[in-house]
């Protein structure tokens, strides 16, 4: 007797055989001799593979991660963090971690739809998003662990300038704002929130019960703002967005130092992740795919600083 196993052509045989050696491995599965029945492709994220993987009838979302990942990330404090995460409802329920791997398997969230950038050009995801940074950045839980991205891309900056590897033309002055964004939070410190620092439109979840925010794998304590800023960015949100989603999250109306933090913090995002697009090239990574990721982030940092929002933003703290 045969067993057919269905997978999409684009997924490698060394990446079907790592999915079955994980599944085997984890003791939920290999008590019952498990069945695998189904692997598909999920969408989203730059380093790890992740897939949506049927077993015995019921559906799990597995992430395979990438390569060299555990040189930069805190793979056991993710597995802490995430379940905590987990725990009030916003991250999808955990089967199991690998913190030595960063492989993990959660419970797929059914009849949910993954986010797109054009998702929240409706303001009803702009709201619930709010509410959801709301829920977690309150919830009086602590993370192990801390990003903060002024330290870390000073670090990125360092390693660079120790591979001696080619940047983006003109970085002088995107360097020099840092400096001035930098001076600006240290005199005026936020409270620090568990974050989750990559909210990517894809990292939503909807099922029309439960709005899921997953893939914790950058989560620290950091300044509740650069979750807010990265999601303006990566959802492309408007202006009016920007303030739309302000006074969800703080219910009511805000101030311009609240609108001038999560300017200086979609700033600061968009400066880490370039340094570290050009990071991933220095480690081996490919050119044709970071480089260009990196140059969007690039461009769109200056943007901010070319027509005058960035200045304006910095005004606010002084």
């Amino acid at each position: 007797m045969f067993q057919n196993v269905e997978y999409e052509p684009s997924i490698s045989l060394n990446h079907v055989g790592r999915i079955f050696e994980l599944v085997s491995s984890i003791p939920l599965f290999k008590e019952k001799n498990a069945k695998i029945t189904r692997i598909e492709v999920l969408p989203g994220g730059l380093t790890n593979s992740n897939y949506k993987v049927t077993i015995d009838g019921v559906t799990y979302a597995l992430r395979l991660a990438g390569d060299g990942t555990m040189e930069y990330l805190d793979r056991p404090a993710e597995k802490h963090n995430a379940q905590i995460m987990s725990d009030i409802g916003v991250n999808a329920p955990i089967i199991y971690y690998d913190e030595t791997t960063g492989n993990q398997v959660c419970k797929y969230i059914d009849d949910s739809i993954t986010l797109h950038p054009e998702h929240f050009a409706d303001n009803h995801y702009v709201k619930l998003a709010a509410q959801v940074f709301r829920k977690y950045h309150t919830c009086g839980k602590d993370f192990i662990s801390e990003f903060n991205p002024l330290r870390e891309t000073r670090n990125y900056r360092q390693l660079l300038k120790q591979k001696n590897m080619p940047f983006y033309e003109g970085a002088e002055l995107m360097e020099q704002k840092f400096d001035e964004v930098e001076e600006a939070l240290t005199k005026h410190p936020s409270t620090l929130a568990p974050c989750h620092n990559d909210p990517l439109c894809e990292n939503w979840l909807d099922d029309k019960k439960n709005f899921y925010l997953i893939d914790w794998e950058y989560g620290g304590m950091n300044d509740p703002m650069f979750d807010l800023g990265a999601l303006s960015i990566e959802a492309n949100l408007t202006d009016e967005q920007e303030r739309l989603l302000l006074k969800e999250y703080y219910g009511g109306d805000l101030n311009e130092r609240q609108w001038g933090c999560l300017i200086m913090n979609k700033f600061l995002c968009d400066v880490l992740w370039t340094y570290w697009a050009v990071l991933q090239i220095a480690t081996g990574k490919s050119y044709d795919d970071y480089w260009p990721y990196g140059l969007n982030r690039y461009n769109r940092a200056y943007k901010l600083i070319h027509d005058g929002t960035l200045d304006k933003a910095i005004a606010t703290y002084k």
